[in-house]
């Protein structure tokens, strides 16, 4: 697209436009997503930002929000940090994913990648003033679950920067109260093949399949023919939720798939503590 010293011009041109939109605004409680005591609380600090006339007729536009939920109290300060890192590293990562060549790489500042954004789509459209579609990003952490025991966070974004469709994906993720330990599905189980069956078995629900219909033949793709527990899951009140995003075991035609695999389905698989 550009050369980078024009679009660093770009940048500084619509950094001073957001300096009024785009700053975050003051921090709001969110609704209380925990229960009992020593429970991680959260609170919200959006930014958002949006190209110079947008709500105008023929006036093509850019829009960004992000939502972000901060740990405020509770749990331990390990924890805390923790859920703060690995939400503002999700956040950032997946804003630089939108932003062609290295224009924001070097840089974690929203308010900055915000802006980046927002000079890409105006430099699209003086390359391509025929075009007319908007442009938008919408980032949002939220809490699912916290207690003494866990804190869930529910990570997503939309998007549409061109091509046939927009773009949505989701990431759950949970953490141990107790030392702030990130929680994959090795840590849930040391037995992985039980916890692969029921965790097929609500997916199978949640698509309305028969317990012996042949995945493959209903347009789900498989490894080696077996199906596989995703990277995706968090722990919430009844049990643990997984998600499949569009593209990771179907095509974007079929949609995401989530599953709740209640707690009674996990006894004696699950052997951490967590309910």
């Amino acid at each position: 697209m550009l050369d980078t010293r024009r679009a660093n011009v770009l940048i500084l041109v619509v950094a001073a436009v957001l300096a009024g939109c785009a700053a975050p605004r003051e921090p709001a409680p969110l609704g209380d997503h925990s229960s009992g005591g020593g429970a991680v609380r959260f609170q919200s600090r959006e930014v958002r930002a949006a190209s110079p006339g947008c709500g105008t007729p023929d006036t093509p536009c850019a829009r960004l929000t992000v939502v972000l939920a901060e740990p405020t109290d509770g749990g331990s300060e390990e924890l805390r940090e923790n859920l703060d890192t690995y939400a503002r590293h999700w956040v950032v990562s997946h804003l630089r994913q939108h932003l062609a060549d290295d224009t924001g790489r070097s840089t974690a500042s929203l308010d900055q990648l915000a802006a980046a954004f927002l000079a890409q789509h105006r430099a699209f459209v003086e390359e391509f003033p025929d075009a007319s579609a908007d442009w938008y990003v919408e980032i949002e952490v939220a809490p699912l679950h916290s207690t003494a025991k866990v804190a869930t966070l529910d990570l997503s974004i939309s998007s549409y920067t061109g091509g046939a469709h927009p773009n949505t994906e989701r990431q759950l993720v949970s953490f141990t109260v107790d030392g702030g330990r990130l929680l994959g599905t090795d840590d849930l189980t040391t037995d992985l093949d039980a916890l692969t069956a029921v965790v097929e078995r609500r997916f199978r629900e949640a698509r309305e399949l028969t317990p012996d219909e042949d995945l493959e033949s209903a347009g789900f793709w498989l490894t080696d023919g077996r199906f596989t527990l995703p990277d995706n899951l968090g722990v919430v009140a009844d049990g643990l939720l997984v998600h499949w995003n569009a593209y990771e075991i179907a095509p974007y035609s079929m949609g995401p798939t989530t599953a709740l695999v209640p707690v009674g389905d996990l006894d004696g698989i699950v052997t951490l503590d967590l309910w």
